[in-house]
This record gives structure tokens, sequence and C-alpha cells, in this order.
């Protein structure tokens, strides 16, 4: 390392690949999971790494990416959550759920050299406070952030994120149409096939019997739900419909999984109810 390494100021994610020990098992006898890691992490860092590159930095090692961008102004602040969200999108597109901290602070980030409080409180984020599979803003930083930006960064900003009610936390939209067609891909052909991967990995997800998986899909199915219902039960001559042939059925063939959900949520009560049981006797 040379002797004039210095902090800069820079917004840095920590994001873990959920599930990533499992999958690298199970990559050992198929390898084509092993490609589609290998592929969902390389375009993670390609896409982190479009524009000038000098202010961007990537370092993967296992199940963990670290991305950090030298934020000249406040106003740059969009750019990078214009490149989180799509790199979301992408690995959600692939089958790969993440989750994440994103905040802003000192750090040392170079080919060879990743350390700093940032890092630190990235890392914290995402291991003690984010939970489900979502990617957090760091409260205690950004309000400033946000506060220094001019009016329309703000709002341009807030149309990719969603303010989770459980806990106050500022989170990157990856699930919903609004987001994910309106305002990353500007795309709806892709929507019905991408609303149903996210079905799939919920799905999956509710058939473990770990109480703490369960409660990440429980939370994903919530969001799951919200995306879905507003585009089925449109009536049958709805001029929409005749508009855009195929497009409402596709959402309407997808599962709810609300008998699923329903199942899961009894397990993770009874398995609370036993733990604390447990814990008295003990």
């Amino acid at each position: 390392m040379s002797d004039t390494a210095v902090y800069e100021k820079r917004l840095t994610l920590f994001i873990d690949f959920l599930g990533f020990k499992e999958l690298v098992e199970k990559s050992v006898s198929d390898n084509k999971i092993l490609n589609g890691l290998v592929r969902a992490i390389a375009d993670a860092t390609e896409t982190a790494n479009i524009g000038n590159k000098s202010d961007f930095h990537a370092t993967q090692f296992s199940d963990c990416l670290v991305l950090s961008y030298r934020l000249k102004t406040a106003d740059a602040l969009f750019e990078m959550v214009n490149k989180l969200s799509l790199i979301l999108v992408r690995i959600t597109a692939r089958g790969y759920l993440i989750r994440g901290g994103l905040t802003y602070g000192d750090l040392l980030h170079t080919d060879k050299e990743l350390m700093g409080p940032a890092m630190i409180r990235a890392y914290q984020l995402e291991s003690q406070v984010a939970k489900w599979p979502r990617v957090i803003l760091d409260p205690e930083v950004f309000d400033d952030l946000m506060k220094k930006s001019s009016d329309s960064v703000i709002k341009t900003v807030k149309k990719y994120l969603k303010r989770d009610k459980k806990d106050d936390f500022w989170y990157f939209d990856y699930i919903s149409s609004k987001t994910v067609v309106n305002t990353i891909s500007g795309d709806y052909e892709i929507y019905p096939g991408y609303l149903g991967t996210i079905a799939g990995l919920v799905e999956d997800g509710l058939k473990s019997k770990n109480p703490g998986v369960l409660e990440k899909y429980i939370w994903l199915h919530k969001r799951y739900k919200s995306a879905r219902n507003p585009l089925v039960g449109l009536p049958g001559d709805h001029p929409d419909r005749r508009k855009f042939p195929g497009f409402y059925e596709a959402f309407e063939s997808l599962p709810s999984l609300n008998k699923e959900v329903s199942a899961a949520k009894d397990f993770v009560a009874k398995a609370k109810k036993k733990a604390a049981r447990n814990f008295k006797k003990w």
C-alpha cells in the first residue's frame, strides 16, 4: 500500500447473496449453478463500472460484493442510486436475492485495498439491520445528503426507493412495476417474467423449515402481493385487455402463495413460542 494512502468520502455498498452457501454446495455437482453465480456477480460489477470508472471501485469476495463511488457532489447521489437499482433488478432477474446496506463516509478502496469506517458501517447495516432481502440506506447519513441535494434530485431519487413501514428504513424497490418498469427499465414486456421469477423465489423459500429463513420470504411475499394484486382481476371486457393481449393474463397465472405464506407464519409463530418456553425452562 502506498505511503500516501488517504481516505476518501465515498458512497459504500456492502451486499450479500442470500442462500449463497447452499448454492455453492450444489455447484460442486452442478456446473450450471457455478456459472450462474459467476455471471450474476460479473453483471453486478460491470453495471457498477458503467460511466466514469475512475469514480468507482468493486471488490468481490465469497458471497459478498462491495461497491463504492466517490461522491463529488450531493447531486451525484442520483447516479449511484440509479446504478444500484439496475444492479438489484439484474441480479433478481437472474434468480438471486441480495441483502445489503448503503452508507457514506471515509473509505480507502483501490484495486488492492479496502478498508475504512464506511466499510464497517455498510457491513453492519447488511448483517445486523437489513434482515430481509433488501438493500437499506443508512439513515444517519442519507438524511443529511438529501438535505444537501436539490429538490429535483430528491424527487428523482425517491422514485427508486420505498420506506418500510415496519422499521422506517428506506430501501431500494426492486419489486413494484412503478419502479422496475417506469423508473428503471422502461419495458413493460419484461415485467410478467420478472415478477414470475420473484414468485418462484418466494415459493421455494417458503418451503424452508428454518424460521429465520421463512421470515425473509414472508417479507418478500408481502411486496410481491402488493405488486401483483393491482394487475389481476381486470374485467374481461376491459379495453386494456384488448390493447395488451396476454399481459394481464400472465399475472393472473402467477400463484398468489397466500396459503403457503399463511402456513409459514403459523410455523414461525409456533417456533417462537417453543423457543420462549425453552428459554424460561433454562
